[in-house]
């Protein structure tokens, strides 16, 4: 399990890194901007649940292989974008089929970080229900409110496409499941889980309801009047 664990935790470090920089090439940030926003995004998450769950020092600053990992990732997707692979890309694909690059590739970072979370938790003695429902939530959504943060936006968690949600359900799930069904099994569930739900969420734009403003709701009471007129 800990050799499926490490490739899980690459996955997710290669899938966040892809997105981050492509973030980062859009944000306009030089080469140090796409690094920070990578390796926020790919660690922040982790950091701040061994931090909180007293795994001291973090475990990230032992993985050789997974830090290695997404700076490689770093390294091919801007040597993959000023050699013009990704303008050509984006040329022949629509603004829709871009997203989709990107929320794809967000949907199985966050995917795989949820299960590395839980994970970590379980191996480290932490099996409560709650522990491990916080430890899979915040590694999986914890990098990218950093990321946001850092470019001076609201984290897409808050926002965007119910984000947290599936991270919740699949960590639910797992922490209800696992000891009672193939650690596998409950592996790949947990993380279809969030895959699933999530581009679901992005193909038919399903977000949690916000509270409109005095002038959104005029605006809104306008179109109705026009419509019926």
């Amino acid at each position: 399990m800990e050799i499926f664990l490490i490739i899980i935790q690459c996955i997710g470090a290669v899938s966040f890194t892809v997105s981050a920089t492509i973030y980062a090439i859009h944000k306009r940030a030089d080469i140090i901007g796409a690094l920070v926003f990578s390796l926020l995004t790919c660690f922040g998450g982790g950091f701040i649940r061994d931090l909180a769950l007293g795994n001291l020092p973090p475990s990230i600053l032992s993985s050789k292989v997974l830090i290695s990992t997404a700076l490689l990732a770093i390294v091919v997707c801007l040597i993959c974008y000023h050699l013009g692979f990704i303008k050509k890309i984006a040329r022949f694909a629509d603004r829709h089929q871009h997203s989709f690059i990107i929320e794809f590739t967000d949907s199985l970072g966050l995917a795989s970080y949820v299960i590395s979370g839980l994970e970590i938790a379980r191996e480290t003695g932490n099996e409560g229900f709650v522990v491990l429902t916080f430890a899979g939530c915040i590694t999986g959504v914890g990098g990218g409110i950093l990321r946001d943060i850092c470019s001076a936006e609201i984290p897409a968690v808050f926002r965007k496409h119910i984000y947290l949600i599936p991270v919740i359900i699949a960590s639910v799930f797992f922490a209800l499941t696992y000891k009672h069904m193939n650690e596998v099994l409950c592996v790949i569930i947990t993380m279809l889980i969030v895959i699933v739900i999530r581009m679901l969420a992005f193909k038919f734009k399903w977000n949690l309801p916000i509270p409109k403003t005095e002038d959104e709701e005029k605006a809104t009471k306008e179109e109705k009047e026009l419509l019926h007129k």
